[in-house]
């Protein structure tokens, strides 16, 4: 028999009625107090878990709770009528330093995990499975919100325009690509020498990066480099991994509500993100290969990265270099030295 004292609560009322609860070996459980005389079995109750040496409750079929200081005597209850075990396993593990230790460890190593590792593939998997037809409108929309508050029309004169894009289309004609790639010109005080390819085929190119190229070779390096995005889907893939960490966070969190607020916030999204490291390697790995069957010298890819890096803004708040890796290893990794 086992005998706890506490406090009652009818579930109608604040009130609160001190009792003595007992628990006999049958399962049988008398509870007494001075308005209070009820009789239950223990398979009637519900034993919240134990918190530290926080006030426990005990719920009873009709709507009713006791509530009790004596943490001990409940976990005896729970032990001898196998109820809470896992929780009581899970009290005691926490009371050592040592297991919430290496339990603090083991989630930090999950978390990271799952984010470094585990988000990147899930994201290459996915995207593989989009139709086309959906990736060009994620990039339609990423082009509109685009224009609404990053871009204006380009300065470009409409004969230099014409000009650049049939060098484009000639050099994919030559490739042998039959993908449907646009350039699309734009002026921006925000972005100043600076491309973006986006879902779709779609890659832009600001006025600025046009004036700060030597020549055609160069602008089409940058280009070959952007089209190595769209070919691997770096783009989706950027987003997907976003997306996906959020909701992965959130679910570790308990913020799940910040989860709806999440469709609304793709396209932004999308234009915001920056390119992982591993990405714009991927892309220059790409693009040298690419120049290699244009008769385009490597030597114009490194030129233009170069002028980039002299020219950046670091107050831009879109620097084209900002997540890229450090110049002088995407120089010896694209000359094959690293």
């Amino acid at each position: 028999m086992i005998t706890i004292n506490g406090y009652y609560y009818n579930g109608q009322s604040p009130v609160q009625i001190s009792v003595t609860v007992v628990f006999h070996l049958s399962g049988k459980v008398v509870i007494e107090g001075e308005t209070v005389n009820l009789i239950t079995t223990i398979e009637q109750l519900s034993i919240a878990p134990r918190l530290a040496n926080t006030r426990r409750s005990i719920f009873l079929a009709n709507g009713a709770k006791l509530e009790t200081d004596d943490n001990e005597a409940v976990d005896r209850v729970s032990r001898y009528f196998d109820k809470n075990i896992l929780h009581a396993l899970l009290h005691k593990l926490e009371k050592n330093w040592h297991y919430a230790l290496i339990a603090l460890v083991v989630t930090i190593v999950f978390i990271w995990g799952t984010i470094e590792y585990g988000v990147p593939l899930l994201a290459k998997w996915t995207v593989k499975g989009i139709p086309e037809s959906v990736e060009k409108n994620i990039g339609e929309q990423g082009l509109s919100t685009l224009d609404e508050w990053l871009f204006s029309p380009t300065t470009i004169e409409k004969k230099e325009q014409l000009r650049l894009q049939n060098r484009f289309n000639a050099m994919l004609a030559n490739a042998g690509n039959s993908f449907s790639y646009r350039v699309m010109l734009r002026s921006s005080k925000k972005m100043s020498a600076n491309a973006l390819a986006l879902p779709g085929g779609i890659i832009i190119v600001t006025d600025d990066l046009i004036k700060l190229a030597e020549n055609d070779e160069q602008i089409l390096s940058v280009l070959a480099h952007e089209i190595g995005h769209i070919k691997y889907q770096h783009g989706l893939r950027s987003l997907f991994q976003n997306s996906l960490t959020a909701l992965f966070m959130a679910g570790v969190l308990g913020d799940i509500s910040s989860v709806t607020s999440l469709s609304v916030t793709i396209p932004t999204m999308l234009v915001e993100s920056r390119y992982s490291r591993e990405f714009e390697l991927e892309a220059d790995q790409y693009a040298k290969q690419f120049l290699q069957t244009q008769n385009i010298e490597l030597d114009q890819f490194i030129r233009i990265l170069s002028l980039l890096e002299i020219n950046r803004n670091l107050d831009d708040e879109f620097d084209y270099l900002s997540s890229h890796p450090a110049m002088s290893k995407r120089v010896l990794t694209l000359k094959g030295e690293r």
